[in-house]
C-alpha cells in the first residue's frame, strides 16, 4: 500500500513537470497580413506622426529595437525577413546578389534551387491557403520562387502597390497577404532620414494601412487576423548600410487575433523571426536550416512597461541658435545641454531653447512616469564674425576610394575658415560628390590628460594631433563612428581631420571630452588660428 502511494506521488510529479517544462503553445491566426516598409526604422516611426500607429501599438505589441543584418542594405535583409534565416544560411549576401553569381551556397533548397521563404513554406505545407504578394521594388522578387504565389502583381508606386493589396484583401480574403513598399526608401535617399519628407512618407502610409483597419474591425474580420508592420532596416542622413543604431534597427508592430494589449516587447529581436512569427501563426514549419524564433513576446502578459515615442529635435545638426522640441503624442519632454541623461527631473521643454555654444542636446518623452529612449542631436552655435578658427582646403573632383595624399594635391578649389569640424560650412551643394577636404587648427589643452574622441564621417575621415593618427574612420561606406585616446601635455597642439565624400550621403561629425566626462562638438575658444 505504501509502495503504492509512493509510486502515484511520483509519477503526479513527474506529470506537473513535464507540464512546467513544456513551451507554452503557438498561437494561431486564420490570416496574415505582413506589410514592409523599406526603410522604417525605429526611430523614424516614433518621431513621425502616426496616430493610426499608435492606436495599433496601444491595442496591439511593439518592438522597438528589432536588428536587421549586416550590412544594413535592402536585399539581404528582405530575404532573412520572409526566410526566417541569417545571410549565412540565404547566400543572399548583398543588394548585387544574383542567383547565378552567388558566392554562397544556400544551405537550403526550394525548387528553383535558392533557399526557401515563408511563401514556399505556406504554399507547400498549406496548399489550402492562398498566399498574394504586392510590391513596389521590382529587384526584391529575384529572390523568391515567384510559383509559390497565388497571386503576384508590380504595383507603380507604393500607394498603388498598397491600396491594390488591401483591396484584393477585402475581395478574396487570402490567408497570407504580403505587402512591400518602396516609397519610404525613396524619401530617406532624397530627403534624408531625419527630414520632413521621410517622415510625411511614415505618415502617408500610417494614413493608408489606418483606413484598411477600420475597413477590417467595421466588417467584424479582426478576430481572425494579426497584422504586422516592420521595415528591412533603417537609415541616418541620406543612406544606408552602415552600422549606426539608426539603421541597425526597426520596428515590429504585431496587432490582431491575439496579441497583448499595450504590448513593449523588451527583449530585442531579430529580423529572421518575422518568418518564424508568420510560420508559427499559420501552423507551419520552418526548415532546421533557420534560425528564427516565434515573437512568442507579443502574445505574453503586458508588464506595465508602455509604449512612449521619443521626442524629435530639431535642427538635427548644423548651426542654430535654437532648437525646437516636439513629441507625437500626449507627452511631457524633458532635457539637457550639459551633456548628461536626461530624466524626469531635467529641465521641462516649454518653448525653443537657445543655443549659445556648440553643445550635444539631449531629450527625452514621459507619459505616466515612464521615459522614452534618449534623442541626442549635436548643435552648433553661431560663431562671432571673423572668429572661425578653422582653416579648409577643399578639392573638387577627387574620384579615390580612400583618403588621398593631400600633401600631392596642387592648388585647392576652395580655402577659407569654418568654426567647427563639420561640411556644414564648405562651399559644397548638398547633393556634391567627389571632393576631399582637410580641415587644419590648433587645439588649446588648459589641463593635461587623457582625452576621447569620437569621430563620425559619411564617407571616410581620418583625426590627427601632432602629426599622428587617433582616430581612422576611412573607406567609402556609409555613416559611421569611430573612437581614438590621445594622451595630451598642457599647450597647444595642431589638430588636422581629413575627410572625402565619393556618392550619396555626406556627413562628418567630432566630438571629444577629458576621459570620463560626455563628448561634446569642439567649442571656438577651444581652438586658435
Amino acid at each position: 500500500m505504501k509502495i503504492r502511494t509512493l509510486a502515484a506521488i511520483f509519477l503526479g510529479l513527474a506529470v506537473v513537470a513535464t507540464s512546467c517544462c513544456q513551451e507554452p503553445k503557438t498561437p494561431r491566426a486564420k490570416h496574415v497580413i505582413f506589410i514592409g516598409l523599406d526603410a522604417l526604422s525605429g526611430v523614424g516611426i516614433q518621431r513621425a506622426t502616426t496616430p493610426n500607429f499608435n492606436y495599433m501599438i496601444e491595442n496591439g505589441a511593439i518592438s522597438l529595437h528589432t536588428r536587421v543584418a549586416r550590412e544594413t542594405s535592402s536585399s539581404q535583409n528582405w530575404m532573412c525577413m520572409l526566410s526566417g534565416a541569417p545571410i549565412e544560411m540565404t547566400g543572399v549576401t548583398d543588394n548585387g546578389w544574383e542567383y547565378d553569381t552567388r558566392i554562397i551556397e544556400p544551405a537550403a533548397h526550394n525548387a528553383k534551387g535558392m533557399f526557401p521563404t515563408i511563401f514556399d513554406l505556406v504554399h507547400e505545407q498549406r496548399p489550402d491557403a492562398k498566399v498574394y504578394g504586392f510590391y513596389e521594388w521590382a529587384g526584391q522578387i529575384r529572390m523568391y520562387d515567384t510559383d509559390s504565389f497565388d497571386l503576384l502583381e508590380q504595383g507603380k508606386d507604393g500607394e498603388e502597390t498598397i491600396n491594390k493589396a488591401f483591396a484584393k484583401y477585402m475581395e478574396d480574403e487570402p490567408e497570407f497577404l504580403f505587402v512591400s513598399v518602396d516609397e519610404t526608401d525613396h524619401a530617406g535617399h532624397s530627403s534624408g532620414h531625419e527630414s520632413e519628407g521621410y517622415f510625411n512618407a511614415i505618415s502617408k502610409y500610417d494614413a493608408i494601412i489606418g483606413d484598411f483597419v477600420r475597413q477590417l474591425e467595421a466588417k467584424g474580420m479582426m478576430k481572425d487576423i494579426v497584422i504586422m508592420i516592420t521595415g528591412d532596416h533603417g537609415g541616418i542622413r541620406f543612406g544606408h548600410g552602415g552600422d549606426n543604431m539608426c539603421e541597425l534597427e526597426v520596428p515590429v508592430l504585431m496587432y490582431g487575433k491575439g496579441v497583448t494589449k499595450g504590448k513593449v516587447m523588451e527583449h530585442a529581436n531579430m529580423i529572421y523571426d518575422d518568418a518564424a512569427t508568420i510560420a508559427g501563426l499559420l501552423g507551419v514549419k520552418m526548415p532546421e536550416e533557420c534560425r528564427g524564433k516565434f515573437m512568442m513576446q507579443a502574445f505574453e502578459p503586458a508588464t506595465g512597461v508602455k509604449y512612449v515615442p521619443i521626442p524629435l529635435v530639431t535642427p538635427f545638426r548644423g548651426v542654430t541658435d535654437t532648437a525646437t522640441i516636439t513629441a507625437d503624442g500626449d507627452v511631457e519632454i524633458h532635457y539637457t545641454l550639459d551633456g548628461t541623461d536626461p530624466t524626469p527631473d531635467s529641465p521641462l521643454y516649454e518653448g525653443p531653447v537657445a543655443i549659445t555654444d556648440n553643445t550635444c542636446i539631449k531629450a527625452i518623452s514621459v507619459k505616466d512616469g515612464q521615459c522614452s529612449d534618449i534623442v541626442e542631436n549635436l548643435l552648433y552655435a553661431k560663431a562671432p564674425e571673423g572668429e572661425a578658427p578653422i582653416e579648409f582646403k577643399l578639392y573638387r573632383n577627387y574620384f579615390g576610394e580612400v583618403l588621398p595624399d593631400f600633401t600631392k594635391f596642387g592648388r585647392a578649389d576652395a580655402v577659407g575658415y569654418v568654426s567647427n569640424f563639420t561640411i556644414d560650412g564648405l562651399p559644397v551643394e548638398s547633393s556634391e560628390d567627389d571632393y576631399a577636404v582637410i580641415f587644419s587648427s590648433k587645439l588649446d589643452i588648459k589641463e593635461a590628460g587623457k582625452y576621447r574622441f569620437r569621430l563620425g564621417s559619411d564617407d571616410g575621415s581620418k583625426l590627427i594631433i601632432d602629426g599622428k593618427t587617433i582616430v581612422d574612420n576611412d573607406g567609402s561606406h556609409s555613416y559611421n563612428e569611430k573612437l581614438g585616446v590621445a594622451e595630451l601635455s598642457e599647450g597647444q597642439h595642431i589638430i588636422k581631420v581629413e575627410y572625402f565624400e565619393d556618392c550619396d550621403g555626406q556627413m562628418l561629425n567630432l566630438t571629444w571630452g577629458k576621459d570620463g566626462s560626455p563628448l561634446f562638438p569642439f567649442s571656438p575658444k577651444e581652438l586658435l588660428k
